[in-house]
């Protein structure tokens, strides 16, 4: 008895160490990285803190969502009620830290549950996997995290009154949620009270993210979406899309062997593998950020399904063998992700973004007159600089996003000019020479005549420069 509890104290140290050691190690490494696209979400939760408008450009007149998670750009907004005190990017992280304990300590209870030593090796491995990946996404900042724990809760406790304010609560962290709670809806019998409280509940958090949305916003649909839609089948998403599903491959046989009763369950899986394989595009899909939440699939899997996915003994370890081999082949597919993020991307956000938003900074300050800049990198930019941003990308500009889809550079290029901008920064792929990178930047050189002008200032990125001109000359 007594040497029983010895080794179940031992194995459960050695899980809590090897889960818990990389977490927190890279959590603390990065903790002065952040993504690009993050700064934008901070700088909407800035301007809800102080102003109380959930805007990215105070001084526009046509205002769209430039961010998708409504939740944590209001969680994020009360950081800076402290921000002399603790950086608001430590406490996103911190945050995202305690909130991914939650389904670890689901994954220890899973591996004390399973009687079979080859799942309880699986969920060994699954694990730290986990838990490096978590730490990476934590470290970009973006709302990752949060979605992934409130999902697993959601999965957790959907047939408990919990349930019903979880499920409100997700379309405000991400609003293809809205998925989720549908099928939330679907699965139960129809015209029962049960379901009426579920599509009452769904109903109350749609009417009231739609209220949100066409009160601070003139374009109701969420810019990413429109920027980042796409219909692509290329080599590497085919390749991508197969490794998810032999991942999934366990839970996937599983579901479809018991469609009657857990089909509908998992289903949004099912959507999401298709949906975020092919029809939403890569641009800053750091460590795959789309995809991480899925996983909570598996976290709840381990802990409340049965694991015997095949009766056959030796078939269903080639199967979870299989799936383990598809996880060894995505290692590879993030590893690449890993070696440009914390390497030349966090340096190239030193040298470029981060310098040139404290640089305009300093300016702003001196002169006493915040400026009105164009340009394509949104974030760190508008964040340190606080000035008035306006992004030629579109992400955070309904007008420019709405006439570059449209292709009416005639309109885009007139709003750019309205402006009446102090600054503007191009990107270049030459040091010396201005070579656009951007197909609107050309554009935007040649209409404001940029090639009589100097750049008063020029930055690397990772293979690309930024160049800033200034438009105005100050009394």
């Amino acid at each position: 008895m007594i040497k029983s509890i010895q080794n179940n104290i031992f194995l459960t140290s050695i899980f809590l160490v090897l889960i818990s050691l990389p977490l927190v190690y890279f959590t603390y490494t990065l903790r002065d990285t952040f993504l690009d696209d993050s700064y934008i979400t901070l700088t909407y939760s800035k301007h809800f803190f102080y102003e109380g408008k959930p805007w990215y450009n105070l001084a526009d007149t046509v205002h769209g969502n430039g961010q998708t998670s409504v939740l944590w750009m209001m969680i994020q907004s009360l950081s800076f009620a402290v921000e002399d005190i603790i950086n608001p990017i430590y406490i996103n992280k911190g945050i995202s830290l305690l909130l991914i304990t939650i389904v670890l300590a689901s994954l220890f209870q899973s591996l004390k549950k399973q009687e079979s030593l080859t799942i309880k090796i699986f969920i060994f491995f699954f694990s730290v996997f986990y838990s490096i990946w978590a730490a990476f996404n934590i470290s970009h900042g973006l709302e990752t995290i949060l979605f992934s724990t409130t999902l697993f809760l959601f999965f957790k406790y959907r047939n408990h009154k919990s349930g019903y304010f979880l499920a409100f609560l997700l379309p405000f962290i991400r609003p293809e949620a809205i998925i989720f709670i549908l099928f939330f809806i679907a699965d139960t019998k129809i015209f029962t009270p049960v379901f009426y409280k579920r599509a009452l509940c769904v109903l109350a958090s749609v009417s009231i993210y739609f209220l949100y949305t066409a009160y601070y916003y003139d374009v109701l649909i969420p810019l990413p979406f429109l920027l980042k839609s796409i219909k692509e089948f290329s080599y590497v998403k085919v390749l991508n899309f197969i490794t998810i599903v032999i991942i999934f491959s366990p839970i996937i046989i599983f579901a479809i062997k018991n469609y009657k009763t857990k089909f509908i369950f998992y289903g949004p899986l099912f959507f999401f593998i298709i949906y975020y394989s092919f029809f939403i595009d890569e641009i800053m899909n750091f460590f795959d950020r789309y995809r991480f939440p899925l996983f909570v699939y598996y976290v709840y899997f381990f802990q409340f399904e049965n694991v015997e996915v095949i009766s056959h003994k030796k078939l269903n370890v080639s199967l979870w063998l299989l799936s383990t081999a598809g996880i060894l082949h995505y290692c590879t597919y993030l590893k690449d992700h890993v070696n440009f993020y914390v390497g030349p991307y966090e340096k190239a956000m030193n040298e470029g973004p981060i310098y040139l938003g404290k640089y305009l900074k300093k300016i702003s300050v001196n002169e006493n007159k915040k400026f009105k800049i164009i340009n394509s990198d949104a974030g760190a930019i508008a964040y340190f600089s606080d000035c008035y941003l306006y992004d030629t990308w579109g992400l955070n500009n309904a007008t420019l996003l709405l006439t570059k889809i449209n292709k009416n550079w005639n309109a885009y290029l007139s709003y750019l000019k309205k402006t009446d901008p102090d600054y503007i920064i191009l990107i270049s792929k030459d040091y010396h020479t201005f070579i656009p990178r951007l197909d609107f930047e050309e554009r935007i050189y040649k209409a404001f005549y940029l090639e009589t002008k100097h750049p008063v200032l020029v930055r690397k990125s990772t293979d690309h420069y930024y160049f800033l001109y200034k438009i105005k000359h100050q009394p």
